[in-house]
């Protein structure tokens, strides 16, 4: 069985500006494979003074360096504007499936890191994604500390059980 919750939401991107008169909206995606927002899904769009309001997605295209988001009850610019600075989120069921090997980084926290010997080392707290490698943020019995995630860090890294191996040698220091 697994431990990822599919009916949590999970942020997508932020609201830009309107897109001219007929609520369109520029959308600033968390990341460039925003596959999961298409016609039909379901959002949420959630700020501060706001609130959180639901909505379905109308269409979501790339609009030359940017991307435009159109929400099925947003039909006019004022409509548009009172969305300008939130945050959207979409399910997790939503999002693309993936392929063997890869993860999301909101299902990592919460693994349990066991070191090679199969003792309990921590727990994961988030994702740190830098440039040239993604890190895992381990809270340990002494602090909190990085693990980057390469083969001679992490041997495995299973996400639906919620378990993370430290590779032969690694330790979460």
């Amino acid at each position: 069985m697994s431990r990822i919750d599919v009916s949590r939401w999970i942020p997508v991107g932020l609201v830009g500006t309107p897109k001219g008169l007929r609520g369109a909206l520029r959308l600033r995606p968390h990341n460039v494979a925003i596959a999961s927002l298409r016609a039909g899904v379901a959002v949420r769009v959630s700020r501060e003074g706001l609130g959180t309001r639901s909505f379905e997605v109308a269409s979501f295209v790339r609009d030359g360096s940017g991307w435009t988001l159109n929400l099925a009850t947003v039909v006019d610019r004022t409509g548009a504007e009172a969305l300008v600075g939130a945050e959207v989120a979409v399910r997790r069921g939503d999002l693309p499936p993936l392929g063997e090997g890869e993860y999301y980084h909101c299902d990592v926290p919460g693994c349990v890191v066991y070191d090679a010997a199969g003792e309990r080392v921590g727990e994961v707290l988030r994702v740190i994604a830098y440039p040239s490698v993604d890190a895992l943020l381990v809270r340990t019995a002494d602090g909190e500390v990085e693990v980057p995630v390469t083969e001679v860090h992490v041997a495995s890294l299973d996400v639906a059980a919620g378990v993370v191996r430290l590779a032969d040698g690694a330790a979460a220091e």
